[in-house]
C-alpha cells in the first residue's frame, strides 16, 4: 500500500515561477495546487486540506504577510508549515517572521528549486510533526 501524495499549496503571483515550482514539486512526488494571489490561497485553504504552504511575500490583493496572519489565526492551522519566498532579502527579518507567524523557512529569490525541494522534504519527513490540516 503506497503512502498518499503530500499536498502543497503554492501562493505565487509570478506565473513562470509558479509553473517552475509546480513542475519540480510534482516531479518530486507532491500534489500541487497553485494560487496566483493571496485571496486565491485563502480560498484554497478554506476549501481543501494541504500539508504545507509555499508563499511569496509580495503578492496582489492579499500579500504573504496577510496570508500568514490568516493561517495563524486559524487554530486548526497553528502548526501548518510555511515556507516564505521573497526578493526582499535585505529588508526582512527572519527572526521577526518566525516569531510573528512561525515561518518554517524564509528563502530569498533568486533561489534554487533544489533548495525548495530539500526544505519541503525536510519539513514533510515522516519524523517531522506535521499533518495535513482539514479546513
Amino acid at each position: 500500500m503506497s503512502e498518499p501524495q503530500r499536498r502543497i499549496l503554492v501562493a505565487e503571483d509570478n506565473r513562470v515561477l509558479a509553473d517552475v515550482l509546480r513542475f519540480n514539486l510534482e516531479r518530486s512526488g507532491f500534489k500541487v495546487t497553485v494560487a496566483y494571489d493571496g485571496d486565491m490561497a485563502i480560498e484554497n485553504l478554506e476549501s481543501d486540506s494541504f500539508d504545507l504552504l509555499i508563499t511569496d511575500y509580495q503578492m496582489p490583493k492579499v500579500d504573504g504577510a496577510e496570508l500568514c496572519r490568516f493561517v495563524r489565526q486559524n487554530p486548526a492551522l497553528d502548526e501548518f508549515p510555511i515556507i516564505m519566498c521573497s526578493a526582499k532579502g535585505m529588508e526582512l527579518s527572519i527572526e521577526q517572521l518566525q516569531d510573528d507567524w512561525k515561518i518554517a523557512k524564509l528563502v530569498f529569490k533568486p533561489f534554487s528549486v533544489r533548495e525548495i525541494i530539500a526544505v519541503v522534504n525536510e519539513l514533510l519527513a515522516p519524523s517531522a510533526a506535521t499533518n495535513a490540516v482539514a479546513p
